[in-house]
């Protein structure tokens, strides 16, 4: 899961998409009761922190049909708070000067265009702990010159990392980073193709079952090679489909849950139950 870096995030907590849970429930089969919560440990590095898991108590009866919300809560005095702080300094920075500058003003602060920090969450294989990795606006911008000389779908479709490494125009630091990325979605899609049982996304369809094997492309909504998002919600599976949306690069619609075709076609996805957000 990624998520920018926002005040909340810096200060006591962020919230997790539950779906995301349920796509990766090896790490954790049960989700906590409604109203619980119990401490975990959140690793950065090679740090371990303590935080509160908590599903957050809300009055079912009033928003019937609201997935539960679940957050990783901390003090923005506990050592996690502040280790996040260090890390992520300019971002901090900026949030603090602007803070002082809305005074009484509740609206929300956005990041600044020209910062670009954020977290990816993953579960580890230890109980009760979650893992961050950090991202500080100069990480992105060394992947983003390293991105912008690979096609979207050679970054998709290639499995051997020997290309990556060999590449001459990336540093060994980045082309460590880009490795690193492409294992992250490769753990990612073999989560949701187990999820949805090998089928394709928009049609609904196990491909190459007939065969006795599974046939899987996977594809980002919001292209890896200007978002470098991994996130679960920027991927779905569908062999069907794939090089069709390449070659026509059609919008994809979140409310309708749709890829939406300059000539007015459109493919809806049949499953998408790890894009729910709410």
């Amino acid at each position: 899961m990624q998520k920018d870096v926002n005040w909340s995030l810096l200060k006591e907590g962020f919230t997790i998409n539950v779906a995301a849970f349920e796509l990766f429930q090896a790490w954790n089969p049960a989700i906590l009761v409604h109203g619980t919560k119990r401490p975990i440990k959140i690793k950065v590095g090679d740090m371990y922190y303590d935080a509160m898991l908590v599903n957050q108590d809300f009055k079912q009866d009033v928003y019937s049909g609201h997935r539960d919300v679940i957050q990783v809560r901390y003090s923005p005095n506990s050592n996690l708070a502040k280790a996040l702080r260090m890390i992520f300094h300019n971002s901090y920075t900026y949030f603090d000067t602007q803070r002082q500058l809305a005074g009484k003003s509740k609206k929300q602060i956005a990041l600044y265009s020209d910062l670009h920090e954020y977290i990816k969450l993953y579960f580890t294989s230890e109980p009760d702990v979650l893992g961050i990795e950090c991202y500080t606006t100069e990480d992105y911008q060394k992947l983003a010159s390293t991105l912008s000389a690979i096609p979207e779908e050679m970054y998709e479709s290639t499995d051997d990392d020997k290309f990556f490494i060999q590449d001459g125009n990336a540093s060994i630091e980045e082309k460590e980073r880009l490795v690193k990325y492409r294992k992250i979605d490769r753990s990612i899609i073999e989560m949701l193709k187990k999820y949805y049982n090998h089928c394709d996304e928009i049609s609904g369809e196990k491909i190459g079952s007939e065969y006795d094997d599974s046939v899987v492309e996977a594809h980002h909504i919001d292209y890896f090679t200007r978002s470098q998002n991994n996130d679960s919600t920027n991927i779905i599976i569908s062999p069907n489909y794939h090089r069709i949306i390449h070659k026509n690069n059609p919008l994809f619609n979140r409310k309708k849950l749709q890829f939406e075709f300059a000539n007015g076609e459109v493919l809806r996805l049949k499953l998408y139950e790890h894009l729910k957000v709410g």
